[in-house]
This record gives C-alpha cells, structure tokens and sequence, in this order.
C-alpha cells in the first residue's frame, strides 16, 4: 500500500533578534484603545507602520526573511518586486482574542511577535482537502496529519511567522497579559519590463 501526499502547507518560522524592546517602545506611535475589543490596529485605521522611518530596518529584516520563505518553493523571485502594503500591531489583553480570519488582500502575511507568553500558540485552520463531506473530520478517533483542521504554533518573542495570506489563523488563550505583535501584507509584482507573463500582478505604475 502507497499513500501519497503533496503540496503541504507551510508556516515558515525564523527568527529576527533585537527588535522586541525597541518596538514595543515605538508603539506609541501607533497606539490605538485595545479595550473596545478592536485589537489591531488594521481595526483602528493604523495601518502603516512600514511607513514609519523608525522601522525601516526591522522591515528590511523582514523582506529578508521573505525571501527566505520564497526560497522554499524554489520561487523566482527576482521577476518580482516584494511590496509591504500594510502592517499594523495586534494589543490583546485578558478579554479579547483574534477572531479566525484570514487576509483577503494579501499573497503572503507575516505576524512578529514583541511579547508573547506560554501556552499563547497562533493556531491556524485549513479547510481539509481530504474531507469527504462537510465536517466529516469532526468525528475521528485520533487526531493526525491526515485529518487535520487547526495547528497551533507557539511563538516566542522575535519570531517571525510567514505564511499565505489565505491561510486561516486565530488565538484562543486565556491570558493575564497583554499580548503583542506586528502584522503586515505582501504583494508580489512583476517587475516593470516582465509585460508577457499571463499570471501575476502588474507593478501599480500600469494600473488605471
């Protein structure tokens, strides 16, 4: 008997040191009320942490990283030009968790953690491929790879977690902290002269 598996699902996890204080004392600057339940600042309209000179080598990291990601999949990433369009902290405290969402508009999202404690896993959600009908993985023996749904990552403080952007994610902790981290969004775009390629996104220059 042969079982084949392919294409799984990837959250890269790495590492960017040195930044943890320095950002948590920056956050003032992009601070938002977390106490109305609205913990992120995608919620608050501050969005634009990459866009603060304060950051910019924390950001350069993270492209790095990125990279590094693209580098798994054998990605040709030199045709592409690799664009933060968004990123924003996440403050969640003793009442409040991250809703399962995911991120519409992005190809790939990161999540870097300032102050994260045990047993405060980011657990993410797929929708089974192997599921026969609709919820059918509810009803197992023994939870496995095969018929998985959640997957919780324990991150530490500066971990970069990098995934796709349409992979399901959320928190479900109870907790006596407030928990803190940066988000952000990638999009890929062709570099300027890659014009005669049907799939991927043309640079904004061409868009009208």
């Amino acid at each position: 008997m042969k079982v084949h598996k392919f294409a799984p699902v990837v959250v890269f996890d790495t590492e960017i040191k040195g930044y943890s204080s320095l950002l948590k004392d920056l956050h003032q600057g992009h601070s938002f009320d977390d106490e109305t339940g609205l913990i992120t600042g995608e919620l608050n309209g501050k969005v634009l942490v990459h866009k603060d000179p304060a950051f910019a080598s924390f950001f350069k990291e993270v492209k790095s990283k990125v990279v590094d990601y693209l580098n798994l999949f054998n990605f040709q990433h030199e045709l592409y030009d690799l664009n933060i369009v968004k990123s924003w902290y996440t403050v969640c405290g003793t009442r409040f968790n991250v809703p399962k969402h995911y991120h519409s508009c992005s190809h790939i999202s990161f999540v870097y953690y300032i102050d994260v404690r045990e047993d405060d896993p980011l657990i993410f959600y797929i929708d089974n491929m192997n599921e026969w009908f609709g919820d059918a993985f509810y009803f197992v023996n023994e939870r496995q790879d095969l018929n998985g749904l959640n997957y919780a990552v324990q991150p530490k403080n500066e971990t970069l977690l990098i995934f796709p952007g349409k992979l399901k994610h959320y928190t479900a902790a109870q907790r006596n902290y407030k928990r803190m981290s940066i988000a952000g969004d990638v999009l890929l775009t062709l570099k300027e002269d890659m014009l005669d390629f049907e799939s991927g996104l043309l640079p904004t220059k061409y868009w009208s």
